[in-house]
């Protein structure tokens, strides 16, 4: 292979990585704008009665003035924003590699096996939502329909609860073992990054600060269920930037 060959290899090689990075940003705002339409609503329980029922949290609220139509846009973000995560678990993979297959292979896999679940829980969102509008509207009507569709949506909160876990359990094994090998020396980031391109660490300090209202203005209501989704933002926004140049990548081939 020719000097020329090797750099155009290398050249495209990068890209690749870019792309690669650029589809996990881009599908971390498309959960971003799905929660914002799912749950970016001000929560006022003195105007929904239905908070006040035993056994429907608080959180709920956030669904409730929501529509039809921006319940199912904010999920469908979510169905269509998960298999660009595939290719960002590649671009992890990359930017770990130098360090060998044994240290890059199985955080790369189990973050593209974490987004297996997701899918199905920002979809599920909408017919929990939906189930607690229809609930409200009929129980002025119908004391029996309410309470089903209120037995209905807690079952429905129960399997998103339940889909949580592997995905929470997967997202924290694989940060931990991209931490432990960003902290070897041998991967294409600085040590220093391993806390920041490993996603668990973003996604905790992005949930407190969106749940807690943290954030200024509109995006106060706004963000405030989409801390997984911000944390993922920073996280692969913060590797495509140390990958940008390829320099570490072709260094390390």
């Amino acid at each position: 292979m020719t000097r020329f060959q090797i750099r155009r290899r290398s050249v495209d090689h990068t890209a690749l990585v870019r792309w690669a990075g650029g589809a996990g940003i881009a599908g971390s705002l498309l959960y971003a704008l799905g929660d914002a339409l799912l749950l970016g609503s001000k929560i006022e329980p003195d105007k929904h009665p239905i908070l006040h029922e035993p056994d429907v949290k608080p959180e709920i609220g956030s669904m409730l003035p929501a529509s039809t139509t921006r319940l199912t846009a904010g999920a469908m973000c979510g169905v269509f924003g998960a298999p660009l995560y595939l290719a960002a678990a590649w671009h992890l993979y990359e930017g770990l590699a130098p360090a060998g297959k044994a240290r890059a292979l199985p955080p790369a896999l189990l973050l593209a096996g974490a987004w297996t679940t997701p899918a199905f829980i920002h979809g599920t969102f909408f017919h929990w939502g939906e189930a607690y509008k229809i609930a409200e509207e009929l129980a002025p009507t119908s004391e029996e329909a309410k309470q089903r569709l209120l037995r209905q949506a807690n079952d429905f909160g129960r399997a998103i609860a339940i889909a949580y876990w592997p995905f929470g359990i997967a997202t924290v094994a694989a940060s931990a073992l991209t931490i432990a090998a960003v902290a070897t020396g041998r991967t294409a980031y600085p040590r220093w990054a391993g806390p920041l391109v490993a996603p668990a660490l973003p996604i905790a300090a992005a949930s407190v600060v969106s749940g807690q209202h943290h954030l200024p203005g509109p995006a106060k209501h706004l963000m405030q269920g989409a801390g997984i989704s911000l944390g993922h933002l920073i996280s692969y926004g913060a590797s495509t930037a140390l990958l940008w140049s390829g320099r570490r990548l072709r260094a390390a081939r």
